[in-house]
């Protein structure tokens, strides 16, 4: 089984709009290789042979939290389509600063929604941040998955110092009991951060993806966390439609060795999730 535990779409109604802006801000750097809609995600998972992928959507505002639960309902229930019931695992998303963090989170819990997506540059916090620290605290009491943006955004290049591998590992000194629920993406965030500075995520229990999207920029360090990580902590996530899934897929082949590729590419990811 292979397992995508970082990706995204979006309403067919926004899709286009959605896409173009955020081509826009990565200013060329990078191209999407889908166009946002349920439709061409799913026959990009289908083409490449991949089972189920996390959807992660982003609350860039406290009141986005609840039509983006409706959205991950709508998902489960069917309404997008038996292909999205079947294929999708919906996430929600709360933004920091929502005054009423604790109820939307246990209105998510209580949904059966599986986990949150956090990405501290379009929601400015820091994770380092003692004031987000309740609402992580919260999460880890209702048992919920969190996957959150590590590193660098190119979408971002000023920005740093708000979800490096070092903020990673300060929330999660303080909030232990989140560690073995929480996805670094990007492993781990080695986008921008010096060599090894991953390796402050190691006595943390979390989880790292292996989506990277400019595999030129820090080469050395990204080939050695993918190659080095331990296996069980380590889980398949593209950031479609970012990425293309046949060279994702590749890439990790050619890293790991043949032993470690069950788990990496779903068994971590079952056991996660409770699939």
């Amino acid at each position: 089984m292979i397992i995508d535990v970082h990706c995204h779409n979006f309403p067919d109604a926004i899709a286009t709009r959605a896409m173009a802006g955020m081509c826009r801000q990565t200013e060329g750097i990078l191209w999407a290789v889908g166009d946002g809609t349920v439709a061409n995600h799913l026959d990009h998972l289908d083409l490449a042979g991949v089972d189920k992928a996390v959807v992660c959507p982003i609350a860039t505002k406290p009141e986005q939290w609840e039509v983006i639960l409706r959205r991950a309902l709508a998902i489960r229930s069917g309404e997008l389509g038996e292909r999205a019931q079947r294929k999708f695992i919906p996430f929600a998303s709360v933004h920091p600063l929502d005054p009423d963090f604790a109820d939307h989170l246990e209105a998510i819990a209580d949904a059966g929604i599986k986990g949150v997506k956090f990405h501290p540059y379009y929601q400015d916090f820091s994770l380092a941040d003692p004031k987000c620290w309740p609402m992580f605290r919260k999460i880890a009491e209702l048992g919920l998955v969190v996957q959150c943006h590590a590193g660098e955004d190119v979408s971002w290049r000023d920005l740093r110092g708000m979800c490096g591998p070092e903020d990673i590992a300060l929330l999660l000194r303080n909030v232990p009991d989140l560690g073995p629920r929480f996805i670094a993406a990007h492993l781990g965030g080695v986008g921008g951060y010096p060599a090894h500075a991953t390796d402050a995520l190691l006595d943390t229990g979390c989880y790292i993806d292996t989506s990277v999207l400019h595999h030129n920029w820090f080469r050395d360090e990204e080939m050695r966390v993918l190659r080095s990580w331990p296996t069980d902590r380590i889980l398949f996530g593209t950031d479609f439609p970012w990425t293309h899934y046949p060279e994702a897929i590749r890439h990790v082949k050619s890293i790991r060795e043949s032993a470690d590729l069950d788990a990496l590419f779903g068994g971590n990811a079952c056991r996660l999730l409770g699939i």
